[in-house]
């Protein structure tokens, strides 16, 4: 069984999607839950996570109508900036939703330390790590130092790195990636998503992603990785199907069971209260 933690759905005529190619063969077409369902079943995935795809409320509003329809939709990670003036509004109006399970930044959005807007982001990350929700970080490799900064300021806050924190597969990079797992390994409060594998290393690559992902689940545990398949994201490189063969291909060989069951499913669950 699976729990999938990092799903997206869109249907561009909302509008807010500015960073899908227009024309792009695979993802410039809007992407609904029924389309997904099949290849869920296939694979004994029975709760999603969606996540932002737009850094809007508005987005955030449509996933939450989503998850109200489909029960196997059971979180929502939305897309707000932490610095607007209305932050504490529309943050007192979502978190109303049981399902709105956090938020999702850019590694981008993380100001420098001690600065004003670093003081405004604590303040407003200490509302999530009052209320239980997450905080997912859209990270590159440079910007984990800048996340390992920040959690020790917030020490009941889960920050939730996606897509391995995008070392650089294809180029082969391991630093400064490997310097920021070891920064982040010793703060409970961080875990990574095994997930948009199949873009990062080009399709179906095991070869390629092995020593990331052993080296991250040698740092962090068991605990703190989850499965996430990126669709639709995802079909840029390959199938559903080969998004969880590709996690399963890469997860140490000397996991057992329960290892394999906390990262595939148990993990994402907890984190997200699904």
């Amino acid at each position: 069984m699976y729990a999938d933690s990092h799903v997206h759905m869109w249907e561009l005529a909302r509008g807010d999607y500015t960073w899908i190619p227009p024309g792009d063969p695979v993802i410039a077409r809007d992407y609904v839950p029924a389309e997904l369902l099949p290849a869920l079943e296939r694979n004994h995935v029975t709760a999603v996570i969606l996540v932002q795809a737009a850094a809007t409320v508005a987005e955030t509003d449509y996933m939450l109508s989503l998850a109200g329809q489909y029960p196997w939709i059971t979180g929502v990670v939305g897309g707000m900036s932490l610095l607007a003036d209305d932050f504490d509004q529309e943050y007192d109006r979502l978190r109303q939703n049981r399902r709105f399970a956090g938020i999702r930044i850019n590694g981008t959005d993380i100001p420098d330390a001690g600065s004003e807007a670093w003081n405004l982001l604590l303040s407003r990350l200490s509302r999530l790590e009052a209320d239980g929700l997450t905080l997912d970080v859209l990270a590159h490799a440079v910007h984990l130092e800048s996340i390992a900064l920040l959690l020790p300021e917030l020490p009941d806050l889960t920050a939730v790195i996606n897509h391995l924190g995008i070392p650089g597969v294809k180029d082969g990079a391991w630093e400064p990636w490997n310097a920021g797992v070891s920064l982040l390994a010793g703060l409970p409060g961080a875990a990574f998503k095994i997930s948009g594998m199949l873009t990062q290393a080009g399709g179906y690559r095991p070869e390629l992603l092995y020593r990331y992902v052993h080296r991250l689940c040698g740092a962090v545990g068991p605990e703190r990785v989850l499965f996430g398949s990126d669709w639709p994201v995802a079909l840029l490189g390959g199938t559903y199907d080969e998004a969880v063969a590709l996690f399963e291909a890469v997860l140490p060989p000397e996991w057992g069971e329960r290892e394999r069951g906390l990262a595939r499913c148990g993990n994402a669950l907890r984190i997200y209260g699904a």
